[in-house]
């Protein structure tokens, strides 16, 4: 659970019948996605119709952003956050209730929590990957979205919402379709991968020394096997990030190219059985990726009477490069302060 920012942004009057006004997401949030903003924002300014929920389905490959679109609206509403992470086979039970510490009873589940919750303050319910729990759990989010209400007498009967205050993501992958029924109730968005400018932004934005000619490589080999329907599991924007701060890491290791090639064939394609579906050469790759890492260390360590900066891309200034620390042996520039490598993102 996550309580909100003491700096909220302004409430849209959802009795108003004009457009739906923009929502201040945080500064760290970065756009992949405008159909998404869009379905989020008119799913808010829907609030309070009625006695339903409104609800968005975010669909989409894993580390698209559908999560951190989640997290980022719960900031931009100054709101409560709840976020249930559904595993293979879970039901409606485990939302719903949920043991006592000492086991001799029950208590309410995130579920019931977010709905008193909502009748306090402004709450966002993200529901992570629904496409592992059964399928009757679709059910169970009809009737809530729907009505409004929950009924559990172990825990004293009906639950109502505050459909003012309450709104819920349902994110999901692509283990199963969601029921017709739930896609008809939520607005729906599929979110596909970024595009090109977009994602180098998702790694600068951990990353500031990753040049625009650094990035591209590792994206333009993910996309390709993102793009190839038989490949298993499909290289994420969190996971080039990752791969290329890794890269920063060992590039004074002294390694043979074709050690490099390894260590970035392992990053890319995890999966033995998906390596075979790579088509750039393996040995170019690891040539192009280790020549402008060392690239960009001569950057950092050349004398220019002050910090080393470069270019940042977008022709606006330029991006401090962190220095070679011998005691951190080749550790790289410091990790980031937020979780999330990207906009997109914690995988979902």
């Amino acid at each position: 659970m996550e309580h909100p920012s003491a700096t909220a942004a302004a409430e849209p009057d959802p009795t108003s019948s004009g457009s739906a006004p923009r929502l201040a997401f945080p500064p760290d949030y970065i756009l992949t996605d405008p159909a998404a903003i869009l379905a989020v924002e008119c799913a808010v300014h829907s609030m309070g119709r009625d006695e339903s929920i409104a609800a968005v389905l975010l669909d989409g490959p894993p580390g698209c952003g559908k999560t951190f679109l989640g997290k980022s609206l719960a900031r931009a509403l100054g709101a409560r956050r709840y976020l249930f992470q559904f595993f293979p086979g879970c039901g409606k039970e485990e939302i719903l209730r949920d043991r006592s510490l000492d086991g001799q009873g029950l208590v309410p589940g995130l579920f019931p929590q977010a709905i008193a919750s909502s009748r306090e303050q402004k709450t966002v319910l993200i529901l992570n990957e629904l496409d592992k729990a059964d399928v009757s759990v679709d059910s169970f989010l009809l009737d809530f979205l729907n009505e409004g209400a929950i009924t559990i007498p172990q825990l004293g009967g009906e639950l109502r919402a505050d459909p003012n205050h309450l709104f819920v993501t349902i994110t999901k992958n692509d283990l199963r379709d969601a029921t017709e029924a739930l896609i008809r109730r939520c607005r729906c968005v599929y979110m596909g991968w970024p595009s090109l400018e977009t994602e180098v932004r998702l790694i600068q934005s951990v990353w500031p020394w990753a040049t625009k000619a650094l990035c591209e490589p590792l994206i333009a080999a993910a996309n390709q096997l993102r793009q190839h329907p038989g490949v298993k599991k499909k290289p994420s924007p969190p996971e080039i990030t990752r791969l290329l701060g890794d890269c920063w890491r060992i590039r004074r290791r002294n390694l043979t190219l074709l050690e490099w090639s390894r260590f970035l064939v392992a990053g890319l394609v995890p999966l033995p059985q998906d390596r075979k579906y790579l088509e750039e050469n393996p040995m170019a790759l690891a040539a192009r990726v280790r020549s402008l890492i060392l690239a960009a260390d001569r950057r950092a360590e050349a004398p220019t009477g002050g910090p080393a900066t470069r270019a940042n891309g977008s022709g606006n200034g330029s991006t401090r490069i962190p220095p070679f620390s011998e005691e951190l042996h080749s550790q790289g520039p410091s990790e980031p302060a937020r979780p999330e490598p990207h906009g997109p993102g914690s995988p979902g």
